[in-house]
């Protein structure tokens, strides 16, 4: 079993972690008005915040700084990036308006379980299946912010959000059955 520190959780993984944060009101803004320009800077702060989420994990096991406030910023740092752009696409019109609902309501879903889940001195660890649908989530916003016009973009871009939805609903579901021995017995028997 690995060891987690408890200790002050202030080291570059968790710099990095938080940074993904603090760039995520930068790619809204960026995305406020549509321009080309706009688009690619919101691209590579985006492709910024991806490159954060593979290193902050990547440094933090390989440097054995992995800390409980990283646990906790990770998740967070990636609902925060990618529900805000998710949102301000659909408020574009880039997108439909229910993707971010599934997306938000995934995660609401999955935190509540954590949070229970924690409540009774569990947790079920990060899958294979959360870090792909991260990681389609990622390229179908890529995709969709600097989508050009054109058929068979736009049957690549909805390829895209359909593949990251799709993940996005497969990995709650994985979690939830790895997180029902958590739930209180039904009622009954």
């Amino acid at each position: 079993k690995k060891k987690i520190s408890s200790a002050n959780g202030w080291n570059l993984p968790n710099a990095l972690t938080l940074s993904r944060i603090l760039i995520s009101p930068l790619i809204v803004v960026l995305l406020l008005k549509e321009s080309r320009r706009r688009n690619r800077l919101a691209a590579m702060a985006l492709g910024i915040a991806a490159l954060t989420d593979f290193l902050d994990g990547y440094l933090a096991r390989k440097q054995g700084k992995e800390t409980r406030l990283g646990q906790f910023l990770d998740p967070l740092a990636d609902k925060i990036c990618i529900s805000s752009v998710f949102v301000m696409l659909a408020r574009r019109g880039r997108l439909a308006g229910w993707v971010p609902g599934v997306i938000i309501g995934r995660e609401a879903l999955i935190t509540l379980f954590r949070v229970y889940a924690g409540a009774r001195g569990g947790s079920v660890p990060a899958s294979m299946w959360g870090k792909l649908k991260t990681n389609s989530q990622l390229l179908a916003l890529l995709a969709v912010i600097t989508g050009e016009q054109g058929k068979k973009r736009e049957i690549l871009r909805q390829a895209a959000v359909a593949a990251a939805v799709a993940l996005t609903l497969y990995s709650g579901l994985d979690y939830i059955i790895k997180s029902r021995r958590y739930l209180p017995p039904a009622e009954g028997g």
